[in-house]
């Protein structure tokens, strides 16, 4: 049996979701040196995390990502943050970020072994 002043004691989700809004922008702003970076807002919804806005460059977007999913009753964070500098090009030489695109049919025949 609950008593009244549990039944007052409880908040609602939407009270939920703005302490952890709080929680969050607090947590950026350590992440940040005590200030909240301009031009970024945070949203809560069912425990969901939502960055907005613009930040400097994609390290500073990463690091606020993190320092977002870090208050406890966070179940994710969704990074729509854009950057004013772009990212950095791939090095040259590196292998494509999408993968090898091999031609089934240049596969050698017979069996293959390999040693494990």
């Amino acid at each position: 049996m609950q008593t009244e002043t549990q039944d007052t004691a409880r908040t609602s989700p939407d009270e939920d979701d703005e302490l952890l809004r709080e929680r969050v922008g607090t947590c950026i702003a350590e992440a940040c040196g005590g200030d909240m970076p301009d031009g970024v807002a945070v949203h809560v919804v069912d425990r969901r995390v939502t960055l907005t806005g613009r930040v400097e460059d994609i390290d500073l977007s990463q690091r606020l990502e993190k320092a977002a999913a870090t208050p406890p009753g966070i179940l994710g964070v969704s990074n729509q943050l854009t950057t004013r500098v772009p990212p950095p090009p791939e090095p040259a030489g590196q292998p494509q970020a999408s993968g090898m695109r091999a031609d089934p049919s240049s596969k050698p025949s017979g069996q293959v072994n390999h040693k494990v």
